[in-house]
């Protein structure tokens, strides 16, 4: 590989890092807001309950394809 290649990669890796980041923090503040509002579970529950499933299957596809069990 060569140098440009090796900086895009790590490039890559970063922005997924970042991206990661940026979704765990979005999650905590929401659960934040949950607890402090009082009704914690409800609040949970609907917050659940909104996503839509398609996305669910989406994420298992795409997490199936990136682990590979090998025997």
């Amino acid at each position: 590989m060569d140098d440009a290649q090796k900086i895009q990669d790590l490039q890559d890796r970063v922005n997924k890092l970042e991206e990661r980041l940026r979704a765990v923090e979005k999650e905590q503040r929401n659960i934040r807001e949950d607890i402090l509002s009082g009704r914690m579970r409800e609040r949970m529950q609907k917050r659940l309950l909104e996503k839509p499933p398609e996305d669910k299957e989406k994420l298992k596809e795409k997490i199936d394809k990136q682990i590979k069990i090998e025997i």
